[in-house]
C-alpha cells in the first residue's frame, strides 16, 4: 500500500520523509505519512514505549528494520521503564513513561522543520559549509526543558509542551556511555549503533537507486529533556555540495542570515504560539524550501496544522497580522524568507 503515490510526479526528491514533513495532520503513518480518516485508522506498535503508528501492515513491515533497534531498547517489558523514567514522568506531571514519551515525540514532530533547520544551521555556523569536514565522532545535542505551564491530557497542544534551551556538540562515546544526559544501558548503546547503521544503509541504497552521488552519510542529533533519562535520536543525512553550484561563503550577510534563522527557529520552538512548516514537498521544478508559520488546531480527534498565511509577502506587506510572530521577529536583521532561501542554497544537491 503506497499512499504517497499522488505525489510521484513532483520529483524523485519527494521521498517518504519529505511527504511526512508536509502532511498537516500530526498523527500520521510513521513510514509513508498517510493521515488517518474516519474509515481508515492508524495502528501502533504495542511492544514499545516509542509506539510509532502505521496505516497498514505493509508500512509497519517496511519500517521494521529502522524501528527494530529502538523497539527492543524501549520495550514495555519490565526493566527499561523502571530505570528512572517512572520518576521522570511523575516529576514532570505525567502519569507514566508512556505518556511522557508520547508528549516528547509529539513536540518534536510538531516542530520538525524548525528543529531540523536549527540543527543544520548550527552545524554550518560551527563547522562551516564543507560538510565532509564535519566531525563524525560527535553528536549534536538539542537540549529541551518542560514548558512552565501546559494543558494536560488529549487537549494539550503538542507544540507547547517543552521549550528550547541550547544546542551543543559532544563526543558520541560520552553519549552512549551515559554522559551528558544519555542513559547508561547496554540496550540503548546497541540500539543507537544499530539504528545508525540501518539508517545509513537504507539512505545510501536509496541514493544509489536515484543516481545520487552526493550522499555523505548520517549525522546524529539527540533531543535531551531536563529531568528525563532517555532521549529521542534523529539520523540526519548530509550531502556533498554540488561542485557546479558554488555556495556563498558563511561570512558577512550570509552568516548574519543564518544566525537570524537559527534564532527565529528557536524562538518559534520555545514560544509554541506558531509552528514553522512547508506548505508542500520541495522538488527541482517547483520548490519551495521556505516554511511559513501556522497553528495546530484540534480536528476530528487529531491535531492538524493550519497556515497563518501562504506567502511571506502577505505578512511583510501588512495584509496579515499576527502578534506572536511580530514578537519573534524583533531584533532579527534578515527577513525570514530571505534567510531560508540563503540557508537552502548551502544544501543544494541535484539528485
Amino acid at each position: 500500500m503506497n499512499h504517497a503515490a499522488p505525489y510521484k510526479n513532483c520529483s524523485t526528491m519527494n521521498t517518504a520523509s519529505e511527504l511526512k514533513a508536509v502532511t498537516r495532520a500530526l498523527r500520521k503513518c510513521s513510514y509513508c505519512g498517510f493521515a488517518p480518516t474516519d474509515t481508515h485508522k492508524l495502528r501502533k506498535c504495542r511492544g514499545c514505549l516509542a509506539a510509532p503508528t502505521y496505516c497498514s501492515k505493509d508500512c509497519q513491515r517496511a519500517d521494521w528494520r529502522i524501528h527494530k533497534p529502538s523497539c527492543r531498547a524501549l520495550s514495555k517489558q519490565p526493566g527499561f521503564a523502571d530505570m528512572s523514567l517512572d520518576t521522570s514522568a511523575h516529576t514532570l506531571g505525567y502519569p507514566n513513561p508512556d505518556e511522557l514519551l508520547k508528549s516528547v515525540s509529539a513536540f518534536i514532530a510538531s516542530h520538525d522543520w524548525a528543529l531540523r533547520t536549527a540543527i543544520r544551521a548550527y552545524a554550518v555556523l560551527t563547522h562551516g559549509v564543507g560538510l565532509d569536514d564535519h566531525p563524525r565522532d560527535q553528536i549534536l545535542l538539542c537540549r529541551l526543558a518542560r514548558a512552565p505551564s501546559t494543558n494536560a491530557g488529549k487537549e494539550r497542544n503538542p507544540a507547547q509542551g517543552f521549550k528550547f534551551v541550547e544546542l551543543r556538540y559532544c563526543h558520541i562515546e560520552s553519549w552512549v556511555h551515559g554522559g551528558l544526559g544519555g542513559a547508561e544501558d547496554p540496550r540503548l548503546k546497541e540500539a543507537f549503533e544499530r539504528g545508525l547503521q540501518v539508517a545509513d544503509e537504507q539512505h545510501r541504497s536509496r541514493a544509489h537507486e536515484d543516481g545520487c552521488k552526493h550522499y555523505l552519510g548520517m549525522r546524529v542529533a539527540a533531543f535531551t529533556i531536563d529531568g528525563v533519562s532517555a532521549a529521542p535520536v534523529q539520523f540526519i543525512p548530509l550531502y556533498h555540495i554540488d561542485p557546479d553550484i558554488a555556495p556563498p561563503p558563511v561570512r558577512g550577510d550570509v552568516r548574519v542570515a543564518l544566525e537570524d534563522l537559527l534564532e527565529f527557529c528557536t524562538r518559534s520552538i520555545s514560544g509554541g504560539q506558531f509552528v514553522l512548516r512547508r506548505l508542500f514537498a520541495p522538488s527541482r521544478e517547483i520548490g519551495p524550501w521556505v516554511a511559513v508559520p501556522g497553528r495546530y488546531v484540534r480536528m476530528q480527534q487529531n491535531w492538524v496544522w493550519e497556515p497563518i498565511f501562504d506567502d511571506w509577502e502577505d505578512y511583510e506587506s501588512g495584509r496579515v497580522e499576527y502578534p506572536a510572530l511580530s514578537v519573534a521577529l524583533v531584533g532579527l536583521r534578515t527577513p525570514p524568507a530571505l534567510s531560508m532561501f540563503l540557508f537552502r542554497s548551502l544544501w543544494i544537491h541535484l539528485c
